[in-house]
């Protein structure tokens, strides 16, 4: 089991949400997974993440459902002790999770 779930809600986050996993990749500490909660997104980011990032877990709602949903769908699915919520804007430093 991992240690830690970082759960991303993304709404057509195209711009962002490469940058923000790559960063994520680049991590220190690797005892954790990647959950991206995708709310019915329109411009391809979903798309991106399931096919550049295939070790990242992705759940695609049929409806922009909104944040708090988004987030409560990637706590569901998580089975870390931990949680850490990240916007789809966010460049990580390499020490950010741990």
């Amino acid at each position: 089991m991992t240690e830690t779930s970082v759960i991303i809600p993304n709404y057509n986050g195209a711009e962002y949400i490469e940058a923000c996993i790559r960063t994520l990749a680049e991590q220190s500490y690797r005892d954790f997974e990647i959950i991206v909660v995708d709310n019915c997104s329109t411009d391809g980011s979903a798309d991106t993440v399931e096919k550049e990032f295939p070790d990242v877990r992705l759940i695609r709602l049929d409806q922009n459902y909104g944040f708090s949903r988004a987030v409560n769908e990637g706590l569901k699915a998580s089975k870390a002790p931990f949680a850490l919520l990240l916007n789809s804007d966010i460049e990580t430093d390499h020490g950010f999770v741990g």
